[in-house]
């Protein structure tokens, strides 16, 4: 049995719910892209794809020095 496939999804549920969490502890005003109502169906319904929309397009950019 061939490992691979199980570590790619291990990681990628991993990745999901770190999005969730950091997610649930992100201020609505910070937010970008959409409203917290909308990042709720994006994430839940769009699983991993979802997840890496809130990565790069929805969590708030790092203050800039």
């Amino acid at each position: 049995m061939d490992a691979g496939p199980v570590v790619v999804g291990v990681a990628a549920v991993a990745f999901w719910g770190y999005c969730l969490w950091d997610f649930t502890r992100t201020d609505e005003r910070d937010m970008r892209t959409f409203t917290r109502p909308v990042w709720v169906v994006v994430l839940v319904l769009g699983s991993t794809v979802g997840a890496l929309l809130w990565f790069f397009a929805g969590r708030p950019q790092p203050p800039r020095r």
